[in-house]
């Protein structure tokens, strides 16, 4: 059985419960298997000594061909067991990788390249299959079949089964070498696989960039020479695993061969009976059909085997500590007190002492680099001080359950991402229960319902791959929209007019000062239009509040 992450993954109660079934399964082959090619023996000893017409062998070959069908039926039985439990492990693996992302927060994925991960939680969850599904059954079933099918032989002709378990143990070493170096292709072909798909979506996302100063060449040239390394690394790999399944085979055939012609010697000798040395030489390919079989699998698999490390790994990956609290109250006093903040050895927050109010307006002011949206990370829960405490009506925010305070905080970033569904569908994202009636109050709050009552569907109009229908302006009160249908305690903007006109900007404002009404709002801009709509300014500078609080 595999060791690694593969064997991990088939120690799950899914496949555990799985390898019950086939060797059970496996039993009642070797049973079906000796009784049909027993009844096979029979009939050809009799026909060929003259004891018996094959008229007279009808019932013989009914048996035969039932037992043929048994036999059919039993591994169709075991494909079925086996892609049935792949489906479910593959399905709970990917959930649980989904909720391990979702738990772990943007900060403990920044590292990561979006193409990989996606990769990994698609295409590399969908590659354990092999494990799971051929893997697994098929190494079940060569460790049940092949001994009871060398001890049925080693019964009828000692000499005979002798050979079987001296060539058997071979067959297996072949399989084991073949299997270490078809190992190191399928690694290489996973890591250029993860490393095309992160090019691609990196590439997708910056394409009008690249178009707009003339690299989109460069940019396809190398997407071509990812693309070959990886048409190679795989190439690679189906070479190895012909040429191991080539050996396996010639192996296999050798061994056969050499029973059969100690078989067929014995017999002309008159040591055995035809029907006995027939018997013999039929069981022979059983014994090693599964070993066989069981190559096939394990190059299979091979994929898997990256790709179940890849996956357990995320995993594994320690979560944050939880809280369980719930928010105290509906629209909560938010305090920072002395929160510092580092990345690595560069400090991002110093010390910072900032106070928010209950339904206060506060925008955040400074130079790019001072540590203004790592101070609104903060506060969304995505980042952990190092030092000093987040407080929530005088409750540190890391004893409060994260859902819980999410649910009260809605984000509106510079460049708010939006589903390719409807206009509906994007304004459900807060709140997936809001009936059409809240969708087109939210709308009309974020001064948007005339602007959807022009599109083709109106609010089912499919908005298309990156909002491709609405300006820089309506994608940003289409998130305001969402956040108001949310019913957010606190709204915290990041840049809302960053990339508008002056037209653009001041809907946006004044959507926003309506979405507002009753809500914390913590703004960071760089703009003035936006300050009107605050009672006080903090100036951030340094990863500090540097002077006084302004007010307004």
């Amino acid at each position: 059985m595999a060791r690694g992450p593969a064997g991990r993954l088939l120690r799950l109660p899914g496949p555990r419960r799985l390898a019950v079934v086939c060797a059970l399964l496996g039993l009642l082959t070797w049973a079906l298997l000796v009784v049909q090619w027993a009844l096979v023996a029979a009939f050809v000893a009799a026909v060929a000594t003259g004891a018996a017409t094959p008229g007279g062998l009808a019932g013989v070959l009914g048996g035969i061909g039932t037992a043929w069908l048994a036999r059919a039926g039993v591994l169709g039985l075991r494909d079925r067991a086996a892609a049935a439990t792949s489906a479910r492990v593959r399905r709970t693996l990917r959930a649980a990788l989904l909720r391990t992302l979702l738990a772990l927060g943007p900060a403990a994925v920044a590292g990561e390249r979006a193409g990989e991960l996606v990769t990994t939680v698609t295409e590399g969850v969908g590659r354990l299959d092999g494990v799971v599904g051929r893997l697994l059954p098929g190494a079940v079933t060569a460790a049940v079949v092949p001994p009871l099918v060398a001890a049925t032989v080693l019964v009828l002709d000692p000499a005979s089964g002798g050979l079987l378990l001296l060539t058997g143990p071979l067959v297996l070493l072949f399989l084991w070498l073949t299997g270490t170096f078809a190992e190191r292709a399928a690694r290489a072909q996973w890591e250029t696989l993860a490393r095309l798909g992160s090019a691609l979506v990196d590439t997708l996302r910056v394409l009008p960039t690249l178009v707009a100063f003339g690299r989109a060449r460069t940019s396809a040239r190398w997407l071509a020479e990812v693309s070959e390394a990886h048409r190679v690394s795989t190439m690679r790999l189906l070479r190895t695993a012909f040429l191991s399944g080539f050996v396996l085979e010639f192996g296999a055939v050798l061994c056969t061969a050499l029973v059969a012609v100690t078989v067929g010697v014995r017999l002309f000798e008159g040591q055995l009976t035809l029907q006995r040395a027939l018997l013999v030489l039929l069981l022979t390919p059983e014994f090693f059909a599964p070993l066989r079989a069981l190559g096939a699998d394990r190059h299979a698999s091979l994929e898997g085997g990256p790709a179940a490390e890849r996956v357990l790994a995320l995993l594994d990956t320690p979560r944050p500590a939880r809280g369980t609290r719930p928010v105290p109250s509906r629209v909560p006093h938010v305090e920072l007190r002395g929160v510092t903040l580092r990345h690595g050895d560069r400090v991002a927050l110093a010390g910072v002492d900032l106070d928010l109010p209950p339904c206060s307006r506060t925008a955040l002011v400074g130079p790019s680099g001072a540590g203004k949206t790592s101070l609104v990370r903060v506060l969304l829960g995505f980042a952990v001080p190092d030092e000093g405490v987040v407080l929530v009506d005088g409750v540190p925010l890391s004893d409060l359950d994260p859902d819980a305070w999410r649910a009260v905080v809605a984000h509106v970033p510079e460049r708010p991402w939006l589903l390719p569904g409807t206009v509906a569908d994007n304004v459900r994202l807060g709140r997936p229960g809001a009936t059409d009636a809240d969708v087109e109050q939210a709308l009309a709050r974020a001064r948007l319902l005339d602007v959807v009552g022009r599109l083709p569907q109106g609010v089912d109009t499919p908005l298309g791959e990156d909002a491709a229908r609405l300006s820089g302006g309506e994608r940003l009160r289409l998130a305001l929209a969402r956040a108001y249908v949310k019913d957010a305690a606190v709204l915290v903007l990041d840049e809302p007019t960053g990339q508008l006109d002056p037209a653009g900007e001041q809907e946006v404002l004044a959507a926003l000062a309506d979405v507002a009404a009753g809500r914390t709002v913590v703004t960071v801009t760089h703009r003035s239009a936006p300050l009107a709509l605050h009672e006080r300014v903090v100036a951030v500078e340094d990863g500090a509040v540097r002077g006084a609080v302004v007010s307004r």
